[in-house]
């Protein structure tokens, strides 16, 4: 709705907001009322944020080095169409998403992604498959939005990206029991891509 349907209109936004509540309240849903347990937050495991940060600023690494080596092949005056459509070409806004996507929607979406559905993924399933599913869950949640920027080559690739990025952090959940770490490198990854977001848009 927000990119392909209604984007810019009270529509999209409504769908936005009721989707991203679904997305969010469901775990907290399922856990007070299936689980019949309490809402906790944890402190970070020794050691798991250096992991979390030096993973992120890999992964980083290579967002903009891949933009470096394809920037010729983005449609830039599409993408630029795109932001204008939801007045993101105003960079007090684009900052400001940037600024809500990577320390608050991140961190929703690692408890989303990672406590809620890794961990449920594996407790039905061994720890391969459960990694490859909740990855893919993730990939799927993205793809769409990726396809609104992007070629369908660009976004092929970009997906491969964020699946690998879910294996990871859904891997540092599992190994530490903790969002934390991946919530770091998830912070680090975000502002990557909202740097070459910009580039794109000024260039």
């Amino acid at each position: 709705m927000v990119f392909w349907i209604a984007p810019g209109t009270a529509l999209g936004s409504a769908a936005y907001v009721l989707g991203k509540a679904v997305l969010y309240l469901l775990p907290v849903a399922w856990l007070l009322f299936v689980e019949r347990g309490w809402i906790a937050v944890s402190r970070p495991p020794r050691g798991s944020l250096v992991i979390g940060a030096v993973s992120g600023l890999a992964i980083g690494a290579v967002i903009l080095l891949t933009y470096a080596v394809l920037s010729h092949r983005i449609d830039a005056a599409a993408m630029k169409d795109m932001l204008a459509k939801n007045r993101l070409d105003d960079p007090r806004l684009y900052w400001a998403m940037a600024a809500w996507l990577s320390i608050v929607n991140a961190l929703l979406e690692e408890y989303a992604f990672r406590w809620f559905i890794a961990g449920q993924c594996r407790r039905l399933m061994a720890i391969a498959p459960a990694l490859l599913l909740s990855a893919l869950i993730f990939t799927a949640h993205h793809v769409i939005v990726i396809r609104a920027y992007l070629p369908w080559g660009i976004t092929i690739m970009a997906s491969a990206g964020v699946f690998a990025g879910g294996l990871i952090w859904s891997g540092l959940y599992l190994k530490y029991r903790s969002i934390w770490p991946g919530y770091v490198s998830h912070v680090i990854v975000d502002v990557a891509i909202f740097i070459v977001g910009w580039m794109i848009v000024v260039r």
